[in-house]
């Protein structure tokens, strides 16, 4: 597993704007380098150690949307993170709660995220300014 190319994006930061849209996850090379040396921990000590600790906060913008959407906007499979805002822009109109599969973990209600994400799957139920 120390091939994550196709697995992960490259990078969490949007395509077009460049906003790291979940600054609490390490890139793709990042985590191919913990996971090296957790092995290489495990097998110094014996001792298994995590790879990574994801941290989600009111900056993340972390999610998945349904294949035909991320195609419609001109992605490729894993072929990087857009902000809502600029997935927005090329879709020309604004995200609805059915755009987004509910049972995927990025699409958890209890993950903090933006407040505009939160809007986009959930509407405003819920929603705190």
């Amino acid at each position: 597993m120390t091939n994550l190319k196709g697995l992960m994006p490259e990078s969490w930061c949007c395509v077009d704007c460049g906003i790291n849209t979940f600054p609490g996850c390490p890139s793709r090379i990042e985590v191919e380098r913990l996971y090296r040396t957790s092995v290489a921990v495990e097998k110094l000590t014996g001792q298994k150690t995590p790879l990574a600790t994801l941290k989600y906060n009111e900056h993340c913008e972390v999610y998945t949307v349904r294949e035909s959407v991320w195609k419609a906007a001109g992605m490729e499979p894993f072929g990087g993170c857009l902000c809502i805002g600029c997935l927005e822009k090329r879709l020309g109109r604004q995200l609805q709660p059915k755009d987004f599969p509910r049972r995927h973990p990025f699409n958890n209600p209890e993950l903090p995220c933006t407040l505009r994400l939160w809007r986009r799957r959930f509407g405003d139920e819920g929603c705190e300014e």
